[in-house]
């Protein structure tokens, strides 16, 4: 079997054994991350809720924020891997906020603690 097979099976597998959230999309490729899954929201309490269901389902699980270049809106990532070892990419973008986001220029990307979702998960809490 080739290794796209393997990754098509392990990521459907793990769709199926876990509840996650809707996704918009899922990739899959042969690269360093051969699975990336965009969530369906845009919404900061929904990605973040999305993000931690996600989180308790992978090993090795890692988060960070990038804005992009033209900076209107801000992607909430997480880097894990499933059960069987297969490195995925979660993310959901959100609209930018300076009072969410206060240190986060355009182009910038930067790592975050997995705690920080949880903050983010109750409407109307700033976790930044």
């Amino acid at each position: 079997m080739n290794r796209l097979m393997v990754f098509l099976d392990a990521i459907r597998d793990h769709l199926d054994s876990f509840a996650l959230p809707p996704a918009a999309s899922v990739r899959v490729g042969v690269g360093p991350d051969p699975i990336t899954v965009q969530l369906d929201s845009d919404r900061l309490e929904d990605v973040a809720r999305g993000l931690l269901t996600w989180a308790a389902s992978l090993d090795d699980v890692t988060a960070s924020l990038w804005r992009p270049e033209g900076g209107g809106s801000v992607h909430l990532e997480l880097s894990g891997r499933t059960p069987c070892g297969i490195p995925v990419v979660v993310y959901g973008g959100v609209w930018f906020d300076e009072a969410t986001f206060p240190d986060l220029p355009a182009g910038m990307r930067q790592e975050m603690p997995v705690f920080v979702l949880r903050q983010w998960n109750s409407p109307g809490e700033v976790a930044a």
